[in-house]
């Protein structure tokens, strides 16, 4: 029984990575200002997608150096 309930949850999150990846395959992202006010974590968290805060937080690093 509970080889069963792991194979369902292994499935269920394969399924979860799978169509987010998809997504975000298939998406352009958008471009957000770099400037001190989006540069604040608050601003980032507060972005959507995820390749879009990786690229924010990336441009935000770099503005700082």
């Amino acid at each position: 029984m509970q080889t069963k309930i792991n194979w369902l949850l292994m499935a269920c999150a394969a399924a979860g990575l799978i169509i987010t990846g998809y997504k975000e395959m298939h998406r352009k992202p958008q471009a957000h200002a770099v400037d001190q006010a989006s540069c604040t974590p608050e601003a980032i968290k507060s972005i959507d997608t995820i390749t879009e805060r990786a690229i924010q937080s990336a441009k935000c690093a770099q503005l700082g150096k």
